[in-house]
């Protein structure tokens, strides 16, 4: 199987291939799931890897870290 592209930053590639998040650069939606899909929910191919930061503390986010995340103590004291 050919590996899916990044579209991120290069300090963030890495992050993007790990993140679990997909981005179709047809329609721009994205998604997460599975790395054997090659189409977007709206029928474009080619998905592409992205990388998810969370804006307020700046770090870069998996799909099994965002819901941690959002409860930590550290990002919610950054919030308020």
């Amino acid at each position: 199987m050919v590996a899916l592209k990044s579209f991120a930053p290069t300090h963030l590639v890495e992050d993007a291939q790990e993140s679990g998040f997909f981005q179709c650069p047809t329609c721009g939606m994205v998604w997460f799931g599975r790395n054997d899909i090659r189409r977007c929910p709206e029928g474009h191919g080619h998905p592409v890897h992205v990388a998810v930061l969370c804006r307020t503390c700046d770090i870069a986010l998996t799909v099994d870290q965002i819901a941690a995340h959002l409860n930590s103590k550290d990002h919610l004291n950054s919030i308020m």
